[in-house]
């Protein structure tokens, strides 16, 4: 049953994604090994849209390794577990807590030793800058802890690399891209937390735009148009030659869509929630978090209640039309932007 609900989700995902997202484009996915442990490392920019992300466009049954201040309530935490997550704790949920991460890691031993899968961030935290951090150490207790327990199990890590058009808009595009991936069987003994940590450090740099320069950063990113960063390979080569300061001629405002003034109408409620909340966002990185949620769950609930009183004053024909022209003219919205 448990399988069966995760499946459920991770389409279910997968579909609200299509309607959240102009353009997805996945590559490298005959990088993820079929049957053996896989720890997938990926940057993090954009709060829980990064794992579900990952989740939804992976092949592969994920356990997800997310912050743990997500799993205060009971409720919440019963769902999360629903669907892998587990815990993880940082020096902000208080040291007393960090003792709770050896457990944790010990069942991330036990899933990779069963030729299971984790994903985590290392980078320990979100930043909506288009640049990798400095990794934690974290990953590489999770891979070589899980060795010791069985040094005849092959374990990859396998980076992964998120690029946003614009992490906090809805209507924008994705680029998920899976690396090379790295066999820590194959490394030295020595150092090998360093030697890991190195390597995938640099992996995940040329898998997204990483804009080393904080003091020109803002100039460096606008210097670009959006659609540009769906393309990381060719937007680091043009940072290693660009000139400073940099000119920014092109507009990224939004045009007129002939849709809009429909699904404003039609969407009247779940935007009103949306208007409500988004003021209350403390951290820009989940704007679009709290964006996908209401987009995956109050517009079709709010579409179906009134296609439902459609249906009872003007009969069930008339009440499906409307419903499949709803979700119709999103899509083709989002599509259009």
């Amino acid at each position: 049953m448990k399988k069966i609900w995760y499946l459920f989700v991770k389409y279910y995902m997968r579909a609200g994604f299509a309607f959240y997202f102009k353009k997805i484009q996945v590559s490298g996915v005959k990088n993820i090994p079929r049957k053996k442990a896989v720890l997938f490392v990926a940057n993090h920019q954009n709060a829980l849209v990064d794992p579900l992300l990952i989740g939804a466009l992976t092949p592969r049954e994920l356990n997800f390794l997310t912050r743990a201040d997500v799993f205060d309530k009971p409720l919440i935490r019963m769902l999360l577990s629903t669907v892998n997550m587990l815990p993880i704790y940082r020096i902000k949920d208080g040291r007393n807590n960090l003792s709770k991460n050896e457990e944790v890691f010990q069942k991330c031993h036990k899933i990779l030793n069963k030729k299971g899968t984790v994903l985590i961030f290392p980078e320990g935290n979100h930043n909506i800058k288009r640049r990798l951090r400095v990794l934690s150490k974290g990953f590489t207790r999770i891979v070589f802890g899980a060795l010791e327990r069985n040094p005849e199990q092959e374990i990859c890590v396998v980076p992964v690399g998120i690029n946003y058009t614009n992490a906090k808009k809805y209507g924008s595009s994705v680029h998920l891209i899976y690396g090379d991936p790295i066999s820590i069987n194959n490394l030295a003994p020595l150092s090998q937390n360093s030697k890991l940590k190195n390597e995938v450090s640099e992996a995940l740099k040329e898998l997204i735009s990483h804009i080393e320069d904080l003091d020109h950063y803002d100039d460096i990113e606008k210097s670009f148009k959006e659609e540009h960063f769906m393309d990381p390979v060719e937007v680091n080569k043009q940072i290693q030659n660009i000139q400073l300061p940099v000119s920014t001629t092109h507009d990224e405002s939004d045009q007129f869509n002939l849709l809009s003034p429909f699904i404003k109408v039609n969407s009247f409620i779940p935007l009103l929630f949306w208007k409500y909340f988004y003021p209350k966002i403390k951290e820009e990185e989940f704007i679009a978090t709290f964006r996908f949620t209401i987009g995956i769950t109050l517009f079709p609930l709010v579409y179906l209640l009134q296609a439902y009183l459609i249906s009872h004053f003007f009969g069930n024909t008339i009440g499906l039309i409307y419903l499949v022209m709803s979700f119709l003219f999103v899509y083709l919205f989002v599509k259009s932007k």
